[in-house]
């Protein structure tokens, strides 16, 4: 850490000011505007430059509340300097802490520009109290908690899906409208709700592009989401929440005009913005400021939430209340909210152990009806629910998912491999009510039709004992874009592809069954397909990227100091010999070195270093504290002069 610490006499310039600074507050400074830190600032002098530039001052400006600004348009009217002893110390510290003002409290100055940015100040101080009412904290976190499965539910249902039956990603690399309608319907959900699921699964690297076979890209789930399945629900809903409060991208964009008036698509790169994780930690930090047990009022709750949302960030309010609203749904699906009120499980931080106490044991047994129907009166164990999600289709959900059996769903447990008996036994064991006769009855008589029709390729060949229903088949009027013809009593063959004449003959009542090579079928279960790898990265990962950019822009910036403080009155080019020689003079009496060099784009750098060896064209030794060791080009060095001490 560096042993910079506050002046005693007051700073002359906000570079001074900078030079004063902790290591501690100048990584705050590059946390609170990364903009600084890119690309490394060669010393305090060019930071305090960045400082004051318009773009940078914008940015931050709009980080700030009614009562910051109210300050800052205070120090700005002041001449000789705003003494802020009497203000709010979180108020004048913001100022500080982001460089908009520098100076002790008592002589408070604004950055150069700061004065032109400074208009319009919104005259109420005190922040706007939310309306609420009283709601049992409990009665939020059950209606959160079961908002919550449901999003865990939904994702997987999607991603099993895809996993078997992949869409195709646009040109522009979006998902088709169609393709959304049906995940939609599919799912038994509003589209906006489904393209929800797709974004936070895309979020948590669940779900990614890539090829399915010999079709072109595709939406598919990847290897990640094989290892998501394997964690307890609490922790698979974790996983996407945190995703989805990290992720840059809104779904509420889907189906508004992108900059060429075309509309966007859902998983569409444009749906990224890079202000919207921010927005999000708003509205929920917004929310967190309700105590447990209320929620926002009916009919006023959510405007007085958007107002104190416009208080916090009044510079950025014209486009925020519709985002906020939209962020607003967003927690409702995702399970951080339950009646309009945060969720105990939601508040600092997310705790999947509070959730999972929440959420229904699963359950390991259905009731079959008679109409065909199975009733899951909870959440189903999860190797319950992926075999009979393969057998029946899901009707309707709510307090209980209701699955229905059909010839159709039947025969899908037939092409993957189940036997009748291995069905029957299955429903048998997995029903906590007799199974209706009419069931085993449909089992057995899509198991006696399948296979009937045997399909191979000539480009494509059918096979039958039943004469009668082949040839019936070839002279059927429905059936004439086959292009069937018989070659024997037995056999009809096809010039049309494989894959066409299949569902064509099912579409047209019969149950056929592909055959091998060798005359046996040949059992047909479904490709799942996997995206060798997601589209983004963990929230935790970013995090830890920011962190090291600030640490390396503090690093740079007291480099280019020492170097600064360093650097001789008169410098003269030196040759590479002549920097050579001084160099390794001063590595033998260890003494330190001040150096000018050119990087790699002939931008000038000046640095302080401690030499230990020339070696290979590169000058090695001792740059910063704690010390690092570094090494420099010998022929980008342009001025040397050895220190003492």
């Amino acid at each position: 850490m560096s042993k910079h610490v506050g002046r005693s006499a007051p700073a002359r310039s906000l570079a001074e000011e900078f030079r004063g600074w902790s290591d501690e507050r100048l990584s705050r400074l590059f946390t609170l505007r990364p903009d600084l830190g890119t690309p490394l600032p060669r010393d305090s002098a060019q930071l305090a430059s960045r400082a004051t530039l318009r773009p940078s001052l914008v940015v931050a400006m709009d980080q700030l509340n009614v009562a910051e600004l109210a300050l800052l348009a205070r120090v700005v009217a002041a001449t000789e300097g705003y003494d802020a002893t009497a203000e709010p110390a979180q108020d004048v510290a913001a100022l500080r802490d982001q460089a908009l003002a520098w100076g002790p409290p008592t002589a408070l100055r604004p950055v150069s520009t700061v004065a032109e940015l400074v208009r319009d100040v919104p005259a109420a101080t005190v922040p706007p109290t939310p309306a609420t009412s009283p709601r049992a904290q409990t009665q939020v976190d059950r209606v959160a908690a079961g908002a919550a499965y449901e999003f865990v539910r939904a994702c997987e249902l999607l991603l099993d899906r895809w996993g078997t039956h992949p869409v195709a990603v646009l040109k522009s690399g979006g998902l088709a409208v169609r393709d959304l309608k049906a995940a939609a319907s599919f799912l038994h959900v509003e589209e906006p709700v489904a393209a929800l699921v797709m974004e936070a699964a895309l979020a948590a690297g669940l779900l990614g592009q890539d090829r399915a076979g010999d079709l072109d890209a595709a939406w598919l789930p990847t290897a990640a989401f094989d290892r998501w399945q394997d964690h307890d629900v609490a922790q698979r809903w974790l996983q996407l929440a945190q995703a989805w409060l990290g992720s840059p991208r809104l779904a509420a964009l889907i189906g508004t005009p992108d900059a060429q008036g075309k509309k966007r698509n859902a998983l569409a790169p444009d749906l990224a913005q890079p202000w919207v994780p921010g927005a999000r930690a708003d509205v929920l930090d917004v929310l967190a400021r309700i105590a447990p047990g209320e929620v926002p009022a009916a009919g006023t709750g959510v405007g007085s939430l958007l107002a104190l949302l416009s208080w916090l960030a009044p510079r950025r309010a014209a486009a925020r209340e519709q985002v906020a609203l939209a962020i607003l749904d967003e927690a409702a699906t995702v399970g951080l909210t339950g009646l309009g009120g945060l969720a105990g499980y939601a508040r600092d931080g997310f705790a999947a152990e509070a959730l999972a106490a929440l959420l229904p044991a699963p359950v390991d047994q259905v009731l079959i009806q008679a109409d065909l129907t199975a009733i899951a009166p909870g959440p189903l164990a999860s190797e319950l629910g992926h075999r009979l999600v393969v057998l029946a289709d899901v009707e309707s959900r709510g307090g209980a998912t209701v699955y229905r059996f059909s010839a159709d769903s039947i025969r899908r447990g037939l092409d993957s491999g189940w036997s009748a008996s291995e069905i029957r036994d299955f429903l048998h064991r997995a029903s906590s009510t007799p199974v209706p006769q009419a069931l085993d009855y449909l089992v057995d008589d899509v198991a006696r039709r399948f296979g009937t029709l045997r399909v191979g390729a000539v480009e494509a060949f059918l096979r039958s004992d039943d004469t009668v229903a082949l040839a019936a088949l070839v002279h059927d009027r429905a059936a004439a874009s086959l292009r069937l013809r018989l070659i024997a009593p037995t056999v009809a063959v096809t010039d049309v592809p494989l894959q066409v004449v299949l569902p064509r003959i099912r579409e047209l009542g019969h149950a056929p069954a592909l055959e091998a090579a060798d005359g046996t079928v040949r059992l047909v279960r479904p490709d799942v397909h996997r995206a060798r790898s997601g589209l983004t990265r963990p929230t935790a990962a970013r995090g830890a990227r920011h962190l090291a950019a600030a640490a390396a822009a503090v690093s740079a910036v007291r480099s280019g100091d020492r170097a600064v403080a360093a650097r001789p009155q008169q410098t003269e080019a030196l040759t590479p010999a002549d920097v050579v020689r001084l160099i390794r003079d001063a590595a033998a009496a260890e003494d330190p070195v001040w150096i000018r060099l050119l990087d790699t784009h002939g931008r000038t750098i000046e640095r302080v270093l401690r030499p230990l060896r020339v070696e290979g064209g590169q000058v090695v030794g001792w740059e910063r504290e704690p010390a690092e060791e570094s090494s420099h080009p010998v022929h980008r060095i342009v001025a040397a002069r050895r220190l003492t001490g």
